[in-house]
């Protein structure tokens, strides 16, 4: 057994990896610039967890023989709360939103390990206090980085929408191709529910045309009766090209798509969406060696 799989994916890694790096690049423009140091600038996540990346367990001594691995694995399991909390200059504010109650209780141990960070945790559904931030937010005075690593298909297209209408915000958005691919079934239509859910994501009902076609032939049976067969014709590509067109019809800048494996298929898909050319240059040089 590798350590990436006694501590989870390298595409775990990837991502957080480009995170932290975009945090960081981030913090120094707004450090370094003159003119950007008028703004406050936040970093909010939410989908927060509980921060640390779950770990296996390891039995018997195995790690005491490797010398560094103990340490290898505490690098390992930071997840995008710890990775953001430790970029510095660290961002004036920090907002993690969680709905499950027991991981904000353990979300809480950050703000006594970081003191000296002002860090706001949500109790609510991402959704729900993505559009309530939005509402609140200051563009004028404020930026942020928003990172939505969702657990399924959760983010709504409206979140989405209300993001781009600040103009303030550099967006990371963990896509899950997995998720909905599985809800684009093949030989029918997915379920009402399924639909519904797809329009949610993609913010309108377009896909049902973009991603089948259908066909209708006489009833052998019954010559007054014509059937209708339904083709699933979206492969991966058109799925990640039409939300990357539905990102540029809110966003001024969208970079190229970082595609997430794991050992059998793709998984996630990486966008980066922003109002300014700065963070998409920045974001396409740390998305190239994966990007589609």
């Amino acid at each position: 057994m590798t350590q990436q799989q006694m501590f989870g994916g390298s595409w775990t890694q990837q991502k957080l990896l480009i995170l932290s790096k975009y945090l960081r690049a981030y913090r120094k423009i707004f450090d370094k610039n003159p003119r950007a140091q008028y703004f406050q600038v936040a970093y909010v996540d939410a989908f927060a967890g509980t921060g640390v990346i779950p770990r296996a367990e390891i039995e018997g001594t195995f790690a005491e023989l490797i010398p560094g691995l103990a340490d290898a694995e505490e690098e390992f399991r930071k997840g995008s709360v710890r990775r953001a909390l430790e970029v510095d200059p660290p961002f004036h504010n920090y907002v993690f939103i969680e709905r499950d109650r027991v991981k904000c209780g353990e979300l809480s141990s950050f703000q006594r390990e970081f003191s000296n960070r002002r860090i706001e945790i949500v109790n609510e559904d991402a959704n729900a206090a993505l559009l309530k931030w939005c509402k609140e937010m200051d563009a004028k005075r404020q930026r942020a980085v928003v990172f939505l690593d969702p657990f399924g298909a959760s983010v709504e297209w409206k979140v989405i929408e209300s993001i781009a209408r600040t103009k303030a915000v550099d967006l990371w958005i963990l896509f899950p191709y997995g998720a909905v691919n599985r809800m684009l079934t093949r030989g029918r239509k997915p379920s009402p529910s399924w639909c519904e859910k797809l329009t949610r994501i993609f913010g309108t009902a377009e896909w049902e045309k973009k991603f089948y076609s259908s066909s209708t032939t006489i009833s052998l049976l019954d010559p007054d009766q014509s059937i209708e067969f339904v083709y699933k014709t979206a492969d991966s590509n058109s799925v990640i090209q039409f939300f990357a067109e539905r990102l540029k019809e809110v966003f001024t800048e969208v970079a190229k798509p970082g595609l997430l494996f794991n050992s059998r298929s793709l998984l996630f898909v990486l966008f980066f969406a922003a109002s300014n050319k700065t963070g998409v240059k920045i974001a396409n040089d740390l998305l190239r060696d994966i990007a589609l």
